[in-house]
């Protein structure tokens, strides 16, 4: 299980040529925070297009870099359609609120954990009154714009994120 945070500003590097591509900028995860879709390795711009790598791209996420087939997997974020509307959209879960459908606030979204070989995320660091916890991914969970909801039932999986972390 790695960090999402921990991704940031990785180097990426072809296999092929072991050319260094630029730095991961951002993980850019699917709109339900399911999954990643792939890596932001350089922002838009006045005259620019983002650019990303999809996941099927990736070799590794190592401590110190990202590794991948060739240049030519780094491509032009509308290449990408579902990662070009996730941009488009600005959906962005860290700092997104958690709330349950019955209206509990849970915290505040301030990282993810996600599976480095598949791309599945596995559950949300929360922040709020309880200090800092561990949700679990929930099925069902719908990311907005502000707020993402999950079944109320979810609040008896989230525990202690040091517990959460000391099972890793």
């Amino acid at each position: 299980m790695r960090r999402g945070k921990d991704a940031d500003g990785l180097q990426v590097i072809t296999q092929d040529t072991g050319k260094n591509v630029g730095k991961v900028k951002d993980l850019i995860l699917d709109r339900q925070g399911s999954r990643v879709l792939g890596i932001l390795v350089d922002e838009a711009g006045w005259f620019k297009e983002a650019k990303v790598v999809a996941w099927p791209s990736f070799r590794a996420i190592g401590l110190d870099s990202v590794i991948i087939d060739n240049e030519a997997n780094t491509k032009k974020a509308s290449e990408i359609p579902e990662m070009s509307e996730v941009l488009e959209r600005g959906n962005v879960l860290i700092g997104a609120r958690v709330e349950t459908t019955d209206g509990r606030d849970l915290g505040k979204i301030e990282d993810f954990f996600f599976d480095p070989d598949s791309g599945i995320v596995e559950g949300f660091e929360l922040s709020g009154g309880r200090g800092r916890s561990f949700l679990p991914a929930p099925a069902g969970f719908q990311a907005g714009e502000n707020v993402a909801f999950v079944d109320p039932s979810v609040v008896e999986t989230i525990v202690d994120l040091k517990e959460a972390l000391r099972g890793d």
